[in-house]
């Protein structure tokens, strides 16, 4: 089945906007062991949208169309579908009532604009959306169909969840099986020859490998059709978890965020933070995951000298002998917020991330970092490459990538 994505809208040609909807429902269809063939991204302008439809609908089964739906003079997916066919558009009564019903419970008065909403295509069928004031329509086109839906993001995710999706699934006779695992700073390149072992296999003639860079994470994923799609593929999960072995920091949509606050809630542990240069994004990481608190204990942000002596208890002589950014300081930071916390864990993060800050011994992008346990404190020392909020971000996540690997 041949898949294709059609989005539209100025603000996401003037990056006003940026287009979440189409890497969501590319993620949602590889859950079905399907990859978008292509994606097209087309301004509000009639000549250009009319030949982008013609376009899909000739090359795919199905193609997902958003924005448009609107009741603006700029909002012109039903026009140009309908002009595709040949057809006029209609009013439909039911949408009609709905609309009304939704302004009435707000309060507003339907304008005639709104009605707008209500037309479409002779022949589609409509798709209510009870998520929002524009319904979709799908409609067959070219050698497939077409299913327009609004550009806004929970209205969009709605209905692809109660009408895109199924429809996919009803249409797959045979559903490849499909596996993706998650590497913690593996360069791409490194990832590709590791596998390759894998990918030359004559076993595996047929099965699509892929690679996604998002540093410090790369993720590998395999599609494998025909016979015994699932035992073929589950086969090949296993040469790759031997093959990067703790370079695994998760599967499918495993977030390690959500990992760590997982094994620490399994061990009934609490971690406490110290950070420096990160600003507290590792706290915010983990308090984004729902039951954070039930295992993080404090989190500091201690960015002068005198903060980390006062609150964290950094030994003064500490930072006049090697300084704020240091190993023995990145362990003091951690130590001192396990005390602090009164946590089974402390992790302590400074770091000098730029653009100004930098000297030839400790150059921008300098980073130690400890983890202070029950057996110990384990520290690394790393030179990150990037801007600040790359830096910053990356020792956001190897600090959560180590303590993952205390907590083993």
């Amino acid at each position: 089945m041949q898949v294709e994505i059609l989005a539209t809208g100025d603000e996401l040609l003037t990056g006003q906007v940026v287009d979440t909807n189409s890497p969501w429902l590319m993620d949602r269809l590889w859950d079905l062991g399907l990859m978008v063939r292509r994606k097209t991204l087309v301004a509000d302008d009639r000549d250009d949208l009319r030949a982008a439809i013609l376009e899909t609908t000739a090359r795919a089964d199905l193609v997902v169309m958003s924005g448009g739906m609107g009741p603006t003079e700029d909002d012109l997916t039903s026009e140009c579908v309908a002009a595709v066919l040949g057809v006029p558009l209609e009013r439909h009564e039911p949408s009609i009532e709905v609309l009304r019903e939704r302004f009435r419970k707000f309060g507003r008065a339907l304008t005639p604009n709104n009605e707008k909403q209500a037309w479409f295509p002779r022949g589609a069928e409509v798709i209510p959306n009870r998520w929002g004031s524009a319904p979709g329509f799908t409609v067959p086109v070219g050698r497939g169909r077409v299913v327009c839906l609004p550009g806004v993001p929970v209205e969009y995710r709605g209905l692809c969840e109660e009408w895109v999706l199924p429809h996919v699934g009803a249409r797959l006779s045979e559903v490849p099986a499909a596996g993706l695992v998650k590497l913690f700073a593996v360069p791409e390149s490194h990832a590709d020859h590791a596998m390759r072992p894998v990918m030359d296999d004559p076993a595996n003639a047929g099965v699509r490998f892929g690679y996604r860079a998002h540093w410090p994470e790369t993720h590998v994923k395999w599609t494998v059709p025909g016979p015994d799609a699932a035992g073929r593929a589950a086969r090949i999960r296993e040469r790759v978890l031997g093959i990067f072995g703790e370079q695994v920091f998760g599967e499918g949509k495993d977030e390690l965020p959500d990992l760590v606050v997982a094994r620490l809630a399994a061990r009934g542990e609490r971690v406490a933070l110290g950070e420096s240069c990160t600003g507290g994004m590792v706290a915010e990481l983990l308090t984004a995951v729902p039951g954070a608190s039930a295992v993080l204990d404090l989190g500091v942000v201690a960015y002068a000298n005198a903060a980390k002596e006062r609150v964290l208890g950094v030994p003064a002589e500490l930072l006049a002998a090697h300084g704020a950014v240091s190993e023995p300081v990145a362990r003091a930071l951690a130590e001192g917020a396990r005390r602090a916390g009164g946590a089974a864990w402390g992790v302590g993060i400074t770091g000098i991330a730029g653009p100004s800050g930098g000297t030839p011994e400790k150059p921008v992008g300098t980073v130690h970092l400890a983890v202070a346990g029950p057996s110990g404190t384990e520290t690394v020392a790393r030179a990150y490459r990037g801007d600040r909020d790359r830096v910053r971000r990356q020792a956001a996540y190897e600090a959560l990538n180590l303590l993952r690997l205390a907590l083993r």
